[in-house]
């Protein structure tokens, strides 16, 4: 079943500006930004402490079916375009260049985009599972107490998926990255490049409130329990 969409106009890449000006001048939207991160502080701490037992069992299930750490840090560009390392348990296999060279497949296609495949061998089983359930993102909770990143945000991107495009980093580097946003709950599809995000990203930093926030929340969990096939 696909979650519901949230019906809003489209944000155009000027609009980041226009975003500066809405803060500049509304003390209401200042005041809903300082509530969502003490929003984020609390629901961090009381996540983390709740989730610890679970979290300690899944590292312990990654170092067990495959060589590697059970987190990997990739760094990512954040709020005011500040690098940080964005934490996940590992999903995929430790030689994952020498296993893309044996499978003759290749990671990045003519258009700079990563490609995807049906099945990916850099995958490992437990990884498979983990992404399908959105666990491997679950370290994130840490980043988001640490001020890195947001609960809810455009998706944390790789500096060489941004990179090429400037312009877009700039718009969405006036709002930390979030573990779940607007493209998540609307079109999640992994390893896609950076322009299919701006639509869904440019709208959410244009659109912002606590409010969309709650949508998001909300399509978050109907779209964990009911995923798209």
């Amino acid at each position: 079943m696909t979650p519901p969409v949230v019906n809003l106009p489209i944000a155009q890449p000027h609009q980041s500006g226009d975003y500066h000006e809405r803060v500049s001048a509304s003390a209401a939207l200042r005041r809903q930004l300082v509530a969502k991160r003490v929003i984020d502080v609390i629901a961090g701490v009381v996540l983390l402490i709740a989730l610890a037992p679970f979290l300690m069992m899944v590292a312990v299930a990654v170092r067990m079916t495959s060589r590697g750490n059970a987190i990997y840090a990739g760094e990512r560009y954040g709020l005011n375009n500040r690098r940080f390392p964005c934490l996940k348990f590992r999903s995929m296999r430790q030689d994952q260049d020498a296993v893309m060279r044996r499978s003759g497949l290749a990671m990045v296609g003519e258009d700079g985009r990563p490609l995807l495949h049906a099945r990916d061998p850099r995958i490992t089983r437990l990884g498979h599972w983990l992404r399908l359930l959105s666990i491997d993102e679950l370290p994130q909770i840490v980043n988001v107490i640490r001020g890195e990143m947001s609960l809810i945000g455009p998706r944390p991107l790789a500096l060489s998926m941004l990179d090429p495009f400037p312009q877009f980093a700039a718009a969405r580097a006036v709002m930390r990255p979030g573990i779940t946003g607007l493209w998540q709950v609307r079109a999640r599809r992994k390893n896609v490049g950076a322009l299919d995000m701006q639509a869904d990203d440019l709208e959410y930093i244009a659109n912002y409130s606590l409010l969309l926030d709650l949508k998001i929340l909300f399509l978050t969990v109907n779209k964990i329990i009911l995923p798209d096939r």
